[in-house]
């Protein structure tokens, strides 16, 4: 598999013309960066000795963040809480390229901002702290977001629907938003939660990680026969333009249904020292790039080589033009046309 040179500059000019919507779950993520000299005299616990802190998009805000980072205008469908997280969720949002016209966000009275702090040090995480209660959208708030969302639609190329299950994304928005997508002829696609698995009908796409795809089948997924039936058995229920399943270690596969195509890309990380956020970069990149008009394998590609860039980074980490075009030549995916 190879990406013509001059197509992929083709396709990044594209970017800077597009919009894409991204609707679910906000999450601000934290962190706390130190080290550890010694344990703690009230229980057997290391003591962090905190010498930085940094705020940073999660969850569906990673996913505005690596759009910013491409070069793609986002359009942000998402809830916060009234409280200083939201007012800092707000700023990062604000400040990665999203225009305030596009920031359509209920704001709670009554919940928090999702917030998740990270404790690190000398590199490695030594816990994780969230504060969050997930309480579904209440059916007003559903016909108001429903409204907004037909109208800003009609601005954007493709929609992503970023699931974390934290009580935006109901079941019957996930339904409502598809079907609106499917009738004004835009690209839908899905980094899903298990928990609405097959909820997702009429989609281009669905992102799954190996593991997702197996809990939602009952069973484990670790060969490319495995892998294979299980996109062929999802595929037959949801009905997709494609599958996609992201294998750790082991890259990703893809599935064209209408083709009966499968692509195996193997992984093409070097060193992984945090995997937060590199399912947000593959339905990113992959999202973008289909936009454009690029065909399924291609996109898929730029993906895999994206995400491998961004788990060799701290945290819920983005990818540029640059880094994807450098990174495609170094492992000869690029072809430079003579």
């Amino acid at each position: 598999m190879k990406i013509k040179k001059t197509s992929l500059r083709k396709s990044f000019e594209d970017l800077g013309k597009i919009k894409v919507l991204v609707i679910g779950d906000l999450i601000l993520d934290e962190y706390l960066i130190g080290s550890v000299e010694r344990i703690s005299p009230e229980a057997p616990v290391p003591v962090v000795w905190v010498r930085n802190e940094k705020q940073s998009l999660g969850g569906s805000g990673n996913v505005v963040q690596n759009l910013s980072s491409i070069g793609v205008s986002g359009v942000v469908f998402g809830r916060i809480g009234l409280d200083k997280a939201g007012d800092s969720l707000e700023g990062h949002l604000l400040a990665n390229s999203v225009t305030s016209k596009d920031l359509v966000l209920l704001k709670s009275k009554s919940l928090p901002t999702i917030l998740k702090t990270r404790i690190i040090a000398s590199h490695q995480q030594i816990c994780r702290v969230d504060r969050e209660e997930v309480v579904p959208l209440t059916i007003e708030e559903e016909k108001n977001i429903l409204l907004q969302f037909e109208t800003k639609l009609k601005e954007c190329a493709a929609v992503i629907l970023s699931d974390y299950d934290k009580g935006y994304l109901t079941p019957s928005l996930i339904q409502s938003v598809i079907a609106l997508c499917n009738r004004e002829n835009k690209i839908v696609t899905v980094d899903p939660q298990v928990s609405h698995f097959f909820l997702y009908k009429n989609i281009h796409i669905m992102t799954p990680n190996h593991h997702e795809a197996g809990k939602a089948l009952g069973r484990k997924l670790t060969s490319d026969l495995e892998i294979e039936t299980a996109c062929r058995e999802i595929s037959e229920k949801l009905t997709p333009d494609a599958m996609m399943i992201t294998r750790g270690e082991k890259g990703m596969s893809i599935y064209e249904r209408k083709t009966n195509s499968f692509y195996h890309i193997p992984t093409v990380a070097k060193e992984v020292f945090d995997v937060t956020g590199a399912g947000d970069t593959v339905i990113t990149t992959y999202t973008a790039f289909i936009a454009t008009g690029m065909p399924i394998a291609d996109a898929a590609l730029i993906s895999n080589v994206s995400a491998g860039i961004v788990v060799g980074k701290l945290g819920a980490a983005t990818v540029t033009q640059k880094e994807i075009e450098e990174g495609l030549k170094t492992l000869g995916y690029l072809e430079v046309e003579s």
